[in-house]
């Protein structure tokens, strides 16, 4: 088999790289560096999008501005630069549809799914304010004809949960011998126990003893049910005073939140809003217990695609124990780290909380248990490298 050093690996991209606010988008990012550092890479991104960090680390192609004319320029720069790539790797179904041409000079395509487009849009515009909602079915028959070809012709297809990958199997009929799992990833070399940094914010919030129970979220979708995780804090408010909510993020949701806290005259709340990625590490660190935002899970997302949320991994990497919804994948994780619980209610998240916060060493013990398990499981270098090592097998079977 050819050296994995060797690979040449295309990316497509369509997402604003030169900012990285909490989120998607700095996963994205993650993944890509982590590809270059074990691969040699080079970028395809509208103008702008990439970051000068980038730019050391592999070969960047700005295709042109970003929008419909990036998407139909990608065709003939990629065949312009064939000679530079081995295989053709993205995130993102709907920009792989314009790599599949490339198939003809004996490209393999790589595609990650790390969420279903269709039904992700389907659920968006069934609950927000868009324009002509009566197109939304024929905007998704196109997005899964579109999915549907682009898993067809793909040469490998990691999808990130063993639900996904059913669904990718049963309904969009991919050769099971295509799909293979692998599961999202954090940098453990980041993402880790920090003392000093935990003290230091702590210092910085003017929290002492209290149990710190942390929210992270991009409070932007109302279907998350992420307003429903602050009923907890109005329960609380009026139980104890030794419990404090640190919430992190921003997003047009936020402000109804705050204004309720307001009104609940909800003094255990900190909104730190937005923070650079760089700092989220220190914002886990600084907290007890990480209590994910999703207070309700659309039922047809999760028999569809499962959920192995990162910001989950990360907490998880920083030692914190977890308080997650109830979903057979997440919960089995949970189960066999031991490293936190699965709550189906409200009312089973505040009792959790009250646990932790009657429990110091519990909290610390399911912490420590929950980093060896990421460290293990999920570690960003491993898996990048065992997703090399799959892609270099299909890349010399090819040229064989």
């Amino acid at each position: 088999m050819r050296s994995c050093a060797r690979l040449k690996t295309a990316i497509l991209c369509r997402h604003n790289l030169s900012h990285l606010p909490p989120g998607d988008v700095v996963h994205i990012y993650d993944k890509i560096m982590a590809l270059a550092r074990q691969a040699r890479v080079i970028l395809f991104t509208p103008r702008g999008h990439a970051s000068w960090s980038m730019r050391s680390q592999m070969g960047i192609v700005q295709v042109s501005p970003a929008g419909l004319r990036f998407w139909f320029a990608l065709i003939p720069v990629l065949f312009l630069h064939r000679s530079q790539y081995d295989c053709i790797y993205s995130r993102d179904p709907m920009l792989m549809f314009f790599a599949v041409p490339m198939k003809v000079f004996g490209k393999a395509l790589i595609l990650e799914i790390n969420g279903i487009p269709s039904v992700r849009a389907e659920l968006y515009r069934r609950t927000q304010k868009v324009r002509a909602p009566g197109l939304t079915p024929l905007i998704c028959a196109a997005m899964r004809l579109i999915e549907f070809f682009v898993i067809h012709y793909s040469d490998l297809v990691f999808p990130v949960t063993e639900k996904m990958r059913m669904t990718l199997v049963k309904e969009y009929r991919a050769d099971v011998k295509k799909v293979a799992v692998i599961s999202n990833s954090v940098d453990a070399a980041i993402f880790r126990p920090l003392e000093n940094e935990r003290k230091r914010v702590r210092q910085q919030l003017g929290l002492l003893d209290e149990t710190v129970v942390l929210y992270m979220s991009t409070f932007s979708a109302r279907w998350r049910g992420s307003e429903r995780s602050f009923k907890v804090m109005y329960e609380m408010q009026r139980k104890r005073k030794d419990i404090v909510f640190l919430v992190v993020g921003s997003g047009p949701l936020l402000a109804e939140m705050k204004a309720a806290a307001r009104n609940e005259s909800l003094g255990q709340a900190l909104f730190a809003g937005a923070v650079d990625h760089h700092l989220v590490p220190f914002y886990m660190n600084a907290a007890d217990v990480y209590v994910y935002d999703i207070a309700q899970v659309p039922s047809e997302l999760v028999a569809k695609e499962g959920l192995c949320p990162t910001k989950i991994l990360e907490a998880m990497a920083c030692g914190k124990p977890v308080i997650a919804p109830e979903e057979s994948e997440l919960e089995a994780m949970l189960r066999k780290s031991n490293g936190g619980f699965s709550a189906s209610s409200i009312e089973q998240v505040q009792a959790l909380i009250e646990k932790f916060a009657d429990s110091a060493e519990l909290a610390r013990s399911m912490g420590r248990n929950a980093r060896r398990y990421v460290e293990l499981n999920h570690d960003l270098t491993r898996l990048t490298g065992l997703m090399i090592e799959l892609i270099g097998e299909v890349v010399s079977s090819r040229r064989g």
